[in-house]
Order: structure tokens, then C-alpha cells, then sequence
């Protein structure tokens, strides 16, 4: 019996929501202040096969606080499940997509290792870094996740509802025009969901925001 294409029963169940026709909706809000700072929404569409993987689809969208769309509008995008119930995301994808919204007609590139998030990850487990590499209109955007730590299984509470997570430590350089930082995160994952919860901070290691699902 399948669990999902390509996945077998006796496989991990993915970080990640394979439900066509689910929709994931989250709120960002200001660490210091407390205010929102914008709301993502993640649509998941079609999974389908892809050899011995599955390929799941889905709509991304920013909003500002107001609800206006930000960077053009909803981006399609993608991510590949393996048949042990691995994700891998191509950290480029989102970059590409907003770019892909904003400048259509624009020839948009990107290349690189995507990030890993094992089906089976444990306490105390080191991830592979992923670096990706995208170029539009002659700027190039680089981003390199490293540092990436499993540090602990954790149960908590958002407004969706209480969850048993994995969490995950990695540190983020950004380098490219208009778009140079350097950020920790700490990301709370839910099987058969993915994050739940995501903590940002600065390069001095000071909360900056937190990220959590309203509902799904």
C-alpha cells in the first residue's frame, strides 16, 4: 500500500504536506514589536510521479499586512520526495519564482545543491550544506545554507494546534544586490506537514521574527 506515490508504507512520512488541495497559511510577526510583518500561503496541487520520487507542486504567495500580494503575486514551485520520505528543496526555487513573477519575460537561471531534510533525522544529526545561485537581468543572488544542525525533538503549541516536531539550526548568508544578510534560523518541522514554526535571527544570534501555522 502507498502512502503517497512513490512511498512506500514502510517508509518515514515526509516533512512535508503531500495533500492535494491542502492550503497552508502563516503569519510572520516582528519579534520586538509584535506586529505582522507579512502572511505566506503554500497551496499544494498536483503530486505526481517522478521515477521512483514524488513531485509536488504548489502556489506560494507573500502578503503584506494590508493582504496586497508582495514581489508580483503567487509563484508555482516545487519540491522532490524520495521513496524513503527525503525532501529536497531547490533553495533557489523561491528566488526564481518571485523573480519568474516580477520579470516574466525575463530569462531567469538557477543552480546549486538543494537542502535535504531526511525522513528519518534525530537529535544531534548534521544536515549537508546547500548553496544555490540565481541570475536575472545580470545580478546575481547567492545563498548559502550551512551549520545546519538537528538539535531536538520538541512538542509545540502554534495556532493550528499542537505538534510533534523535529528541529532544525542552520545559518543563512544572502549575498546580492539590494539583498545582503546574515541570519540563524530555527525551524520546528511536523511530519506530513513541514514547518510549523520558524525563528529567525540576526547575525548577533537577536531574535528578529517568528513564523508560525494559523491553519492548515
Amino acid at each position: 500500500m502507498l502512502l503517497f506515490p512513490g512511498i512506500s508504507a514502510l517508509a518515514g512520512e515526509p516533512y512535508f504536506c503531500m495533500q492535494q488541495g491542502r492550503t497552508l497559511f502563516y503569519e510572520r510577526h516582528n519579534a520586538a514589536s509584535g506586529k505582522l510583518e507579512r502572511t505566506t500561503t503554500w497551496e499544494i496541487g498536483t503530486v505526481s510521479r517522478e521515477g521512483a520520487s514524488s513531485r509536488v507542486a504548489y502556489t506560494f504567495t507573500l502578503r503584506k499586512p494590508g493582504g496586497a500580494p508582495m514581489y508580483g503575486g503567487p509563484s508555482q514551485m516545487s519540491v522532490l520526495v524520495d521513496g524513503n520520505g527525503d525532501v529536497r528543496m531547490d533553495i533557489g526555487s523561491t528566488m526564481k519564482a518571485i523573480f519568474s513573477s516580477m520579470f516574466p519575460k525575463a530569462e531567469i537561471v538557477s543552480a546549486g545543491e538543494p537542502t535535504l531534510l531526511p525522513a528519518g533525522m534525530r537529535a544531534g544529526d548534521t544536515l549537508p550544506d546547500a548553496r544555490s545561485v540565481v541570475t536575472v537581468l545580470g545580478m546575481k543572488y547567492r545563498t548559502e545554507v550551512t551549520q545546519r544542525q538537528v538539535l531536538r525533538r520538541e512538542t509545540v503549541t502554534v495556532p493550528a494546534g499542537t505538534f510533534d516536531c523535529i528541529v532544525v539550526r542552520e545559518h543563512k548568508e544572502e549575498r546580492g544586490p539590494g539583498r545582503n544578510r546574515v541570519t540563524t534560523a530555527e525551524t520546528w518541522y511536523a511530519p506530513g506537514i513541514g514547518y510549523v514554526r520558524h525563528d529567525t535571527y540576526d547575525k548577533n544570534f537577536k531574535l528578529e521574527t517568528t513564523e508560525v501555522l494559523k491553519n492548515y
